[in-house]
């Protein structure tokens, strides 16, 4: 099933939905410290920030579902796969990529934001295609 929206909706749905979870299931409190706002803090408009792809001077991933896994692979660029990771839980994939450090931080915000995608689009039986 292939299924139009919008990106952004589909991650801030699974953020929120993650984060009512893990608070459900781990029984965590907000924290309920008095915090003070700066009136002098930095304030950033990020809506108009231009940030021009990049390829990553370690290669590049590519992502797919398999059999209701999500399958993430780091190609070199020889262009040869050298590490796949297979699994269901795309937090524990970004913490593996993290600690392997195959690529920039530039490039992890993408892939995370990839393997977060395929993880809704896992979920909920929509197809999945990498940007």
């Amino acid at each position: 099933m292939i299924l139009n929206t919008n990106l952004k909706s589909i991650k801030n749905i699974y953020i929120l939905k993650t984060l009512k979870f893990k608070m459900n299931k781990q029984k965590l409190q907000c924290p309920s410290n008095n915090i003070k706002i700066n009136d002098k803090r930095e304030i950033i408009n990020t809506d108009e920030l231009q940030f021009p792809w990049q390829q990553d001077s370690n290669g590049y991933f590519l992502v797919k579902i398999e059999n209701n896994k999500i399958h993430c692979g780091f190609v070199n660029n020889k262009h040869e796969m050298i590490v796949e990771f297979i699994g269901k839980n795309p937090d524990k994939m970004i913490k593996e990529i993290t600690k392997r450090e195959l690529c920039s931080r530039e490039n992890l915000a993408y892939i995370s934001q990839e393997l977060m995608i395929a993880y809704y689009c896992m979920k909920n039986n929509i197809n999945y295609i990498q940007r």
